[in-house]
């Protein structure tokens, strides 16, 4: 591989995980509340990305190009995926807004400004494990339709056959790293708003979760097309 190569697939790799997307708003669903569940939740996402990148060093990006039905299953699967992510994303939004209504008709103190949802919703989300947090940025990741077009079809173009391990392994590298500084800084950036987005974190909710059921219709929507013609 060239350098202005590497520096071309670097710059459509930057645009690609800076553009919005599941990945970003996953991220401030979780760091709204809690910083260190919002940075395992980026580690997650970028883990998500090595396992994409790793795949596709591998053959997967060529293996999709020659059987474009691969493509079209991962979106059906992740299309599923983020169906039931933004369905329990929306219902909890839901729950938590009507939590704070009762809270406010039965006079409970500190309803009235709604401080006292936000801080049940940030202890509910500062109790979050590790693993939880990690996980769900994984699976966000693996679902995304983002990386499941950008790995299928734009990265394969920069993979040549007779690449060495050197240079597959110093383009992983470049791109997990310039990942990981984005993911993190995006959660700790969120996390310094989180007195402002704390108090709209049901609807945060409830809006994360129409993005990815939206998501999900389309992915399924190109999944089956793809399969059925």
């Amino acid at each position: 591989m060239t350098i202005s190569a590497l520096l071309t697939l670097t710059a459509v790799w930057i645009a690609a995980i800076a553009s919005p997307g599941p990945d970003l708003v996953q991220i401030i669903r979780v760091g709204t509340r809690s910083r260190r569940a919002g940075i395992w939740c980026a580690v997650g996402i970028m883990v998500g990305n090595t396992i994409w990148i790793i795949a596709s060093l591998a053959g997967l990006s060529a293996l999709i190009n020659a059987v474009p039905q691969i493509l079209h299953g991962l979106q059906l699967v992740g299309g599923a995926f983020l169906a039931w992510m933004g369905y329990a994303s929306v219902r909890g939004g839901v729950n938590t807004r009507r939590q704070a209504a009762t809270a406010v008709a039965q006079g409970e103190p500190g309803s009235g400004d709604g401080s006292r949802g936000g801080t049940e919703a940030a202890s509910i989300s500062d109790d979050l494990p590790t693993w939880p947090a990690l996980r769900t940025g994984i699976l966000t990741n693996l679902a995304n339709p983002k990386a499941v077009l950008f790995f299928g079809a734009v990265f394969a173009q920069f993979i040549q056959p007779d690449m060495g391990f050197g240079i597959s392994a110093l383009l992983a590298a470049v791109l997990i790293v310039i990942g990981v500084v984005w993911f993190v800084g995006v959660a700790l950036a969120v996390r310094g708003l989180a007195t402002r987005l704390l108090r709209n974190s049901a609807l945060i909710d409830i809006i994360a979760g129409v993005i990815f059921l939206l998501l999900a219709a389309f992915m399924i929507y190109e999944g089956l097309v793809g399969l059925i013609l």
